[in-house]
């Protein structure tokens, strides 16, 4: 808890700052950190070793976000000059930001084809963002009983390259992460003399980095590789024919499930 005057207040949370600053640095200065950092296995290692190599990581990270989230908070917070120096925050990016559209319009006796495209480019220090809006519309006219059928495609989708949040950590990293919303249906309903599309949404987001890769479906991480354990993991997998486990076994689904020994 903050006591005192303002500058009494301020020299308290510098002086927080400075303990977790220096805690930070010894944890980066251990000897656990440096075997990790240098990719180096000392001899007679154990596995034991490996973990204690990564919860110091993870503790190293955990430190550093929260020495970040202190040092933004007040520097937001405070806005005022102690002894001759400006706390404050200071923020400066450059943007281009280009926009294209396209239409086209197909009509004849046997109805109309109408597609729409609107896409955005935004390019900063960080990332490059570019946004896309596409909408396909047919309206097919039954010429026996004079009534209209309609069909709706639409796709909402977003690409980004740069520097990018980990959804799942929120540690930001090199990469790139595709999203998209698309929405189909060739069904209508009527309420109030007004006609109304019925659409079936998806969600995909794909992310790609340095360090591995995800795959989301619906907001749920459903598959996903990470560098830290070198594994491949994933929610639900069906696996279509047979499945080979190194040089020596095999499990396949032809003809019934098997397991044979081909080494």
């Amino acid at each position: 808890m903050l006591r005192g005057s303002t500058e009494q207040q301020v020299k308290q949370i510098r002086d927080y700052l400075v303990r977790m600053a220096r805690s930070l640095s010894a944890a980066e200065n251990s000897p656990a950190a440096s075997a990790s950092q240098n990719g180096r296995t000392r001899a007679g290692e154990t596995s034991s070793g490996s973990q204690v190599d990564q919860a110091t990581a993870e503790t190293i990270r955990a430190t550093a976000a929260r020495l970040k989230a202190m040092i933004v908070k007040t520097a937001e917070d405070l806005g005022t000059q102690i002894s001759g120096e400006v706390n404050g925050v200071y923020a400066h990016m450059d943007s281009v930001e280009s926009s294209l559209s396209s239409i086209y319009l197909a009509r004849s006796d046997f109805g109309e084809y109408a597609e729409t495209v609107q896409s955005t480019i935004e390019q900063t220090a960080k990332r490059t963002v570019e946004s896309y809006d596409f909408q396909a519309q047919i309206d097919a006219v039954n010429a026996q009983y004079g009534d209209m059928d309609s069909y709706v495609t639409a796709i909402r989708g977003e690409i980004r390259r740069g520097i990018i949040t980990d959804p799942d950590t929120g540690e930001e990293q090199m990469g790139i992460a595709i999203s998209e919303n698309l929405s189909f249906t060739g069904a209508t309903r009527t309420e109030n003399g007004q006609v109304y599309y019925e659409l079936s949404p998806g969600q995909t987001l794909g992310l790609y980095t340095a360090k591995g890769w995800q795959f989301w479906i619906n907001g749920s991480k459903k598959g996903w590789f990470d560098s830290a354990d070198g594994m491949l993991h994933t929610a639900n997998m069906v696996v279509e024919n047979e499945l080979q486990l190194g040089d020596s076994w095999q499990q396949s689904t032809v003809g019934g499930f098997g397991v044979r020994y081909i080494g």
